[in-house]
């Protein structure tokens, strides 16, 4: 064989290789697409027609009502036993910065309204008087308090964007937002042309050391900001209070599009040296560019999808970061008592860290407190009921999967 058809074969096979891997790679990112199509439809429909029935019509009704009600978020599966083990007047305390769509977030959907208690506080005192006024999704109790969060308690400059979202206590740096372009995958829009200061106004702020002082508030089981670059003088001014919190989903910039604002990096290590681990980054957020003649999420053939080698959606600006305490790391959070301990493991289910659900409440079992109690024994069941529920569940979502 000549040396020139030798390498002409080896460059095809080579091609082809490729080509099947790129091939692989694309399959990959349709069936995750479509994991999480099945899960929107779920909540979209509400559960009517459960999907794996329509695939495959063998999974049994309780099997599909149980995945069905779990992907709506209507129910957990660890935490009905948890809420069993703690005290019945025992209620899971959420304090929201940027409170303004609280009623629409799911995570808490499946805890009764009865053990839940919202605190939210909103800067605009009408918007604070009408969600005073309006009933708590399903009778939970909620108040929100009309001042924003801040490092202490006063009054300060609020900078309101034509982008209701955009408004923060901070300037916005128009020399870095100007260059976006917002863009999903069936329209665009220009930052320019919708995201920027339209005026400011004096508000009323309030720090969580003093709300708390205020209201004989002593522990905070989440808290929850979403403050346009405020976050880390709310932290700051939440003094010994922050140390009660089991977990914070807090917004994080990876960019600098309010002047001062703290970059991820600044957060993640404050955060640490309070004592909370990070597990995951949700809500990304990108930006394309108002200067490209293209959008990159028009593309068809950019085939966006977690674990790409390549990066398809444009710029990661922000994201909300989750972070929790680990007493099973950290020595100063061992000794929590245990319904934090419990409360700890329902937080983590909620926001989908099912594994380090199961995690703590084995560790907790053989806590040398709860060792060889009747708490133990129901733990060690309710871990072994659990599992049997979610690899049904599994089951059951494999087989509509095929």
């Amino acid at each position: 064989m000549a040396l020139k058809d030798f390498v002409s074969r080896f460059l095809g096979v080579r091609d082809l290789i490729a080509e099947n891997k790129q091939l692989k790679a694309q399959l990959h990112n349709v069936g995750a697409e479509l994991a999480v199509a099945r899960s929107q439809l779920y909540i979209l429909t509400q559960g009517n027609t459960p999907v794996s029935s329509l695939q495959t019509g063998s999974a049994s009704r309780e099997a599909d009502a149980q995945l069905s009600r779990y992907q709506r978020r209507d129910e957990l599966v660890l935490l009905p036993g948890i809420l069993e083990l703690l005290p019945q007047d025992d209620r899971f305390l959420v304090v929201d910065g940027g409170a303004r769509e609280v009623d629409r977030d799911l995570r808490w959907r499946p805890f009764p309204p009865s053990r839940m208690k919202f605190v939210g506080f909103e800067p605009d005192q009408a918007e604070a008087a009408r969600l005073n006024s309006t009933p708590g999704p399903g009778g939970i109790e909620w108040q929100f308090v009309p001042a924003g969060l801040w490092g202490s308690s006063g009054t300060i400059k609020f900078e309101h964007n034509k982008a209701g979202g955009g408004s923060s206590f901070l300037p916005q740096n128009r020399s870095v937002t100007d260059r976006w372009k917002f863009e999903n995958p069936h329209q665009i829009s220009l930052a320019a042309e919708i995201f920027f200061p339209i005026g400011e106004e004096d508000m009323t702020v309030v720090s969580l050391a003093d709300w708390s002082g205020q209201t004989g508030t002593t522990s905070i089981d989440f808290l929850k900001l979403n403050v346009q670059g405020a976050e880390h003088e709310i932290l700051d001014g939440a003094g010994p209070l922050l140390d009660t919190v089991l977990g914070v989903l807090i917004e994080v910039a990876f960019v600098e599009s309010y002047k001062d604002r703290p970059f991820f990096a600044d957060t993640d290590r404050l955060l640490r040296q309070r004592g909370f681990t990070f597990f995951d980054l949700l809500a990304h957020h990108y930006i394309g560019r108002s200067a490209s003649p293209i959008a990159a999420q028009h593309l068809k053939i950019m085939q966006p999808g977690v674990g790409q080698l390549t990066s398809s959606w444009g710029q990661l600006i922000e994201g909300h970061a989750l972070y929790l305490r680990d007493p099973i790391s950290d020595d100063n959070a061992a000794q929590l008592p245990l319904p934090r301990i419990l409360k700890l493991a329902a937080l983590a289910e909620a926001f989908g860290q099912v594994e380090y659900a199961f995690e703590l409440l084995d560790w907790l079992k053989d806590r040398p407190d709860v060792k060889d109690t009747p708490i133990a024994q129901t733990l060690a069941g309710l871990i072994a009921s659990a599992t049997s529920k979610y690899k049904a569940m599994l089951r059951d979502d494999m087989r509509g999967a095929g």
